[in-house]
């Protein structure tokens, strides 16, 4: 793909048959109307009509038959999904997955997983801090932030937050986009300490449990993780150097709350859930809205965003700066849900988004201080006689003027020096950080020299024992040849007077 446009990746995944399915015998067919020929193509069968449709897609994974040789599961979805996503966020591109589908179509599962086979979004956070260790060595220092919300009868809720009261709004940058306001942000250093975090979340997540789903999802659940990447250059090649790029990226994971009707959800007279419900299927509804004036690349056209919080959260990511790839999850047994998802995953493909690396060339240039002595100097010079000039015509001012005057001349000086502190305080941050990674870096160089020097004396130790070995040897083999020689001189005196002949001559 282009890193100025691309379009928006579409993969399609079909669930096997839930056991509550076949418990409940609800008349719906046994085998699946889905088929997938190829790993870009998809047909589904209506049931009533006798006939196929057929639809291509970027990716199509089969995860209907576990005993099929093409099945697919969690940890094999990953590992053909998972290494773009990886890679376009640490080249500095915006990206986000979205998985859309009905109510138990396997959304949360293939994003989730469970213990023994865990989703996409585990599975990247571990490759992410693995290849954070990695860009050490390469002189990359890298910062990972978490945060989590979801949306719930369109308010943003912080799933991370204490005061889950407390409901957020959403502000626009004319440069990045929306956001959310005050949305609180933590470190991940480590896989454990993403875990709890995500625990957290989870907690206090909106579910219920339907007919359709023993823990439906009640609301959009929206992940961020944001790298911060810093490259340092060194030209004498000693230590980690200067900041030469800095790298700002992130990648939103959307859990979507399925699309639901009241006829397969049973959830009549429960006002609550049926707000919910409601509350979803509009923000889906004007996503598709969205989705389908995107798809018709109408400039003129205004896409309606605002319309719904979930659209404009994924204002960037739906036609912005952002490589963008949408999962949809369908059923095989679901023929107008299944349609509808694969008609709506058609006009996904249409869409194109132009990404840009977020990167910033940091200036490099060495502070040459006799230089800039010489310059204060010649400024000084060069204005000495227009400060003469100019003296007599500020004491008579002055003495006009001396209140606003003084109030001016304190606010002046208080400005100069907040900002003097603010840039002081900015410049040992940054210098705080590069000793920080700098310790990191060494580290792990000595670390890389420890274990060389361990490999080295392990060999060395090899050596010296087969050296050991091969005197040993040598010694076993000259007393042998010493014992050989002697038993042989012994031998033939032996001979030699036992020997008949010379008897005879005795005679």
């Amino acid at each position: 793909m282009s890193s100025e446009s691309n379009s928006i990746k579409v993969i399609v995944r079909v669930r096997p048959i839930l056991l509550r399915e076949v418990d409940n015998n609800v008349g719906l067919p046994t085998q699946s109307l889905v088929q997938m020929p190829s790993s870009d193509c998809t047909t589904i069968l209506n049931p009533t009509k006798d006939e196929k449709k057929q639809y291509h897609f970027d990716e199509c994974v089969w995860s209907f038959d576990p005993n099929d040789a093409n099945y697919v599961d969690n940890q094999r979805f990953y590992n053909k999904s998972g290494p773009d996503l990886l890679t376009h966020l640490f080249e500095g591109f915006n990206v986000c997955l979205l998985a859309y589908g009905q109510t138990s179509s396997g959304k949360t599962y293939t994003m989730m997983g469970d213990e023994t086979q865990p989703g996409v979004i585990p599975s990247l956070i571990k490759d992410i801090l693995k290849q954070m260790d990695i860009s050490i060595n390469q002189k990359v220092q890298c910062e990972l932030t978490f945060s989590y919300m979801e949306i719930y009868n369109e308010q943003v809720i912080d799933l991370l937050s204490k005061d889950q009261n407390v409901k957020c709004k959403i502000r626009e940058n004319p440069q990045t986009g929306p956001y959310v306001e005050n949305l609180k942000e933590v470190s991940i250093s480590s896989y454990a300490q993403f875990l709890n975090f995500l625990k957290l979340g989870n907690r206090v997540r909106s579910t219920a449990s339907t007919l359709m789903n023993d823990l439906s999802s009640r609301s959009h659940a929206v992940i961020t993780l944001t790298l911060h990447q810093t490259r340092y250059e060194s030209d004498a090649g000693d230590g980690i150097g200067n900041a030469s790029e800095k790298m700002t990226s992130n990648i939103k994971l959307v859990d979507l709350a399925g699309s639901e009707r009241l006829a397969r959800t049973k959830l009549y007279g429960q006002q609550q859930r049926m707000k919910e419900g409601a509350s979803i299927n509009k923000s889906l509804t004007v996503l598709g809205r969205c989705i389908n004036l995107l798809a018709q690349k109408n400039n003129k056209t205004v896409v309606p965003y605002r319309d719904s919080i979930l659209t404009y959260i994924l204002k960037e990511n739906l036609a912005g700066n952002s490589k963008t790839c949408m999962l949809f999850c369908v059923s095989p047994l679901d023929y107008e849900e299944t349609i509808q998802t694969l008609n709506y995953a058609n006009e996904v493909k249409k869409i194109k988004t132009s990404a840009k690396a977020n990167k910033t060339k940091l200036p490099t240039v060495p502070v040459d201080w006799n230089n800039l002595k010489n310059a204060d100097s010649s400024v000084i010079d060069s204005l000495r006689n227009e400060v003469e000039l100019l003296t007599n015509k500020l004491t008579t001012l002055e003495m006009e003027h001396n209140n606003s005057s003084t109030f001016s001349d304190s606010t002046l000086v208080e400005n100069t020096e907040k900002s003097n502190l603010k840039n002081l305080m900015e410049f040992l941050e940054n210098e705080s950080a590069k000793a920080k990674f700098e310790n990191k870096f060494l580290s792990q160089q000595l670390a890389k020299k420890n274990k060389q020097i361990s490999e080295l004396q392990a060999q060395i130790d090899f050596i010296y024992r087969f050296e050991i070995a091969r005197i040993k040897q040598d010694m076993a083999r000259s007393h042998l040849i010493t014992n050989i020689s002697h038993c042989r001189q012994g031998i033939d005196a032996d001979l030699a007077y036992f020997d008949p002949a010379s008897l005879f001559k005795q005679q």
